[in-house]
């Protein structure tokens, strides 16, 4: 099926490591900048990983266990709180009067 008011699309290139950008053609020779810097740091000199990495994920790993399951507790501690506060509400209903517990004077006998 065609759309005869949309243009033609370029075809891809075919070679898979050179970049495509739409409009713009297939460049031979010329490097690519982003691919030159990634060669480059791949070819060069590795960093030394700390021998004390994997403890110190582990503990940063802990502490955010504990943290998170501190916040947990703390939500179910606030619902549970929130809900027997609109328990009393709806129990006590502090905003009627007071009953009264005597009887008033009868007038008019």
């Amino acid at each position: 099926m065609s759309f005869p008011d949309l243009p033609d699309l370029p075809d891809l290139p075919e070679s898979p490591g050179t970049p495509w950008v739409a409009g713009l053609p297939d460049v031979p020779g010329l490097p690519d900048r982003k691919e030159a810097e990634v060669r480059r740091m791949l070819a060069g000199p590795y960093p030394l990983v700390p021998p004390d990495l994997a403890a110190r994920a582990a503990d940063r790993g802990r502490r955010l266990l504990a943290h998170r399951t501190l916040l947990h507790r703390l939500g179910w501690l606030l619902a549970l709180l929130a809900l027997a506060a609109l328990w009393w509400l709806v129990m006590d209903r502090p905003w009627l009067p007071p009953p009264v517990h005597t009887t008033p004077p009868v007038e008019g006998w």
